[in-house]
């Protein structure tokens, strides 16, 4: 249907809005605690703690725990000038080749000793207090291209995929996920693409069929529009409108009437208008409050929930029980989100989290040097993002195993191509199960070529370390200086990749750094670049699996002899299970939590891993959070 002789120009004020948060003002009368949640623990966190935690130690000063700072001496309770931290920072010794700190921030650490440098953590993790200014920031969250064409599907019945990618750019990475909410901006090529694809959309519906489901009667008069706007509206704009928005849309119907359309072109064009609402591509959220987290009302609960279990808007039940003022009660929510996970929508957004978390869209554009590698091809990465899908959807859905088992189950899913890449004999065409118990080189995600060709070509042994560090173990490295050179060091008879990177931990002046993650990768040693396995690479050099994890806030590594081990104890530790609770969470939300939301997560992480850890209990401890059911308060960080 196309309607140009009366269609309007819907002007979009389509701007990111964010809304700068400060400090959160803490009632207590414990000033000193107050000033480590507000400020002191970001400043340690970002200033101190890359070479003063409880693995480097420097000079035997660990800041990152209350106890040791204070049997160091570097704190001493109420006493700024006997204490080593304020000395340093009073005559610009410290941070040691940076900047002097700031006197705010100076100031503070004298008050918060002044006041007893009290802790309200055991220990200060980098990653939740170490963050820059986009984390203390609110963002209206806009539609990802994926749950805008989940969106429109839900709603209209219409498949945008092909148009969608066509029309609209592409969502960027950002701190890991492709759907941050500050990353996702519009410009006018949004602009553009949302109205083509909101024309594209209409074309394609049944509109009379669409306008029975919420009004038999079939006339453009008063007491039939706005209630049809109305209902309309609270499907696709997933919530109820106010009256000056019914407004706005009769007056479109109106001016339809006036051009001579008929009650079809008047729906139709009031659809279109609506798929190009702020409130149909932004996930609009009306926040009241002065202090503490605003509750949300059922509403903005419904999409909350819908959107992070989905990948998609409310259903009719969902909407049902948003207007019965049921998401207001915890109980009831758990109820839905149990209906909302047996729904297959959950099991696909279960595969865009893992795509998202292990940045799987890269395969596709793996480009190795064919000289080195001349059987690959599109197959290969096609079926590696397969396996890790398929693997993955085995594990959380069809054995409703801990999210944790992903890292040493012992089975995977291979295409006759793949195993054969792997050096695995194929059982039969097509998708098929591989039981591992006799494979000691594979078994679970670190073995997989989706994860393995993170290291590139030469199979780096900083790109995977850093993989595992940040997005396994959660932990914190800083950027190398400007002036350093990261050419990669190239392999050759005599030099393997262990050798280089034992050889840059060595190195006084990169060893500080690399030793907090380029022994994580000691253990893949014996996979290429694109994941085959051997015990020599292609110099002759001998190649290794054992290794050591300094886990994050550890003084000392954990040694292994296999990558079966390793695997293992990713598998078993808390902290990596701590990871895929922030991980998802982080997905979740569209941001990374805040320092202030630290407890929130902690209590999600417990009761989900209390009941058994799987995905649906992670789905579940999070739906019945106030990280769902309330918003972040301006007064907070």
């Amino acid at each position: 249907m196309r309607l140009p002789f009366f269609r309007p120009i819907i002007c979009l004020a389509l701007l990111m809005v964010l809304v700068a948060t400060p400090a959160i003002a803490d009632s207590s009368s414990n000033k000193s605690a107050s000033l480590f949640d507000a400020d002191v623990a970001r400043i340690l966190a970002n200033r101190c703690l890359q070479c003063h935690d409880s693995a480097s130690a420097k000079g035997g000063v660990d800041l990152s725990r209350r106890a040791a700072a204070i049997e160091s001496g570097a704190l001493v309770p109420g006493k700024p000038a006997d204490s080593q931290v304020w000395e340093s920072v009073v005559n610009g010794e410290m941070p040691k080749g940076s900047d002097p700190i700031p006197k705010h921030e100076a100031d503070a650490i004298k008050r918060w000793i002044d006041d007893g440098a009290a802790y309200t953590v055991d220990w200060i993790d980098p990653v939740v207090y170490g963050r820059g200014s986009d984390s203390s920031r609110r963002w209206v969250r806009r539609l990802t291209r994926a749950e805008y064409v989940a969106t429109v599907k839900a709603t209209l019945g219409v498949d945008l995929t092909d148009e969608a990618k066509e029309l609209l750019p592409p969502d960027l990475r950002a701190d890991g996920f492709s759907n941050t909410a500050y990353n996702l901006g519009v410009d006018m090529q949004h602009i553009d693409g949302y109205a083509k694809l909101a024309e594209i959309a209409v074309e394609r519906t049944d509109i009379s069929k669409f306008a029975r489901r919420f009004e038999k009667k079939r006339l453009m008069i008063d007491k039939v529009m706005r209630p049809l706007i109305g209902k309309m509206g609270r499907v696709l704009l997933r919530g109820p409108l106010d009256e000056w928005e019914v407004d706005q849309y009769r007056g479109l119907t109106t001016t339809v009437a006036s051009a001579g359309g008929n009650f079809d072109d008047a729906v139709a064009i009031t659809i279109e208008a609506m798929l190009q609402s702020p409130r149909f591509l932004y996930r609009m959220e009306r926040q009241h409050e002065k202090d503490g987290r605003a509750k949300l009302n059922d509403y903005e609960v419904a999409s909350r929930l819908s959107y992070f279990i989905w990948g998609g808007p409310p259903d009719e039940q969902l909407l049902d029980a948003a207007e019965k003022g049921n998401l207001s009660n915890r109980k009831s929510i758990e109820t839905e989100v149990r209906r909302m996970l047996k729904d297959p929508r959950a099991t696909e957004q279960t595969r865009q989290f893992i795509s998202e978390w292990i940045n799987l869209s890269r395969l596709g554009n793996l480009q190795p040097d064919r000289d080195h590698y001349p059987d690959w091809n599109d197959e290969l990465a096609s079926d590696m993002r397969t396996e890790t899908l398929r693997f993955a959807e085995e594990v959380l859905w069809a054995d409703d195993r801990p999210l944790s088992d992903l890292f040493d189950a012992q089975f995977t899913y291979l295409t006759p191509t793949l195993a054969k890449h792997y050096g695995i004999k194929p059982t039969g065409e097509g998708l098929r199960r591989y039981d591992l118990e006799d494979v000691p080189s594979r078994g679970g995600l670190f073995t997989q070529g989706s994860v393995l060709t993170i290291g590139g070509d030469e199979a780096s042994m900083v790109a995977r370390g850093l993989f595992v560090l940040h997005d396994v173990l959660r932990g914190a490295v800083k950027d190398p200086p400007p002036c350093v050179d990261t050419t990669p060091v190239p392999t050759e008879p005599g030099r393997s990749n262990r050798s280089i990177a034992e050889a840059r931990i060595k190195n006084e002046a990169c060893g500080g750094c690399h030793k907090r993650f380029e022994p994580l990768a000691f253990g893949l040693e014996q996979f290429d670049g694109l994941g085959r396995h051997a015990s020599r690479d292609r110099h002759g050099n001998t190649l290794r699996e054992d290794g050591t994890v300094l886990f994050p806030g550890d003084a000392k590594a954990t040694p292994f002899e296999s990558t079966a081990e390793l695997s293992q104890l990713l598998s078993e530790s808390d902290r990596v299970r701590e990871t895929l609770t922030w991980k998802f969470i982080q997905f979740a939300l569209g941001r990374m939590p805040t320092g202030t939301e630290a407890p929130l997560v902690r209590d999600v992480h417990q009761r989900a891993w209390q009941s058994g850890g799987t995905y649906q209990d992670l789905v579940v401890a999070l739906a019945t959070s106030d990280l769902i059911l309330t918003a972040q308060s301006e007064t907070e960080e």
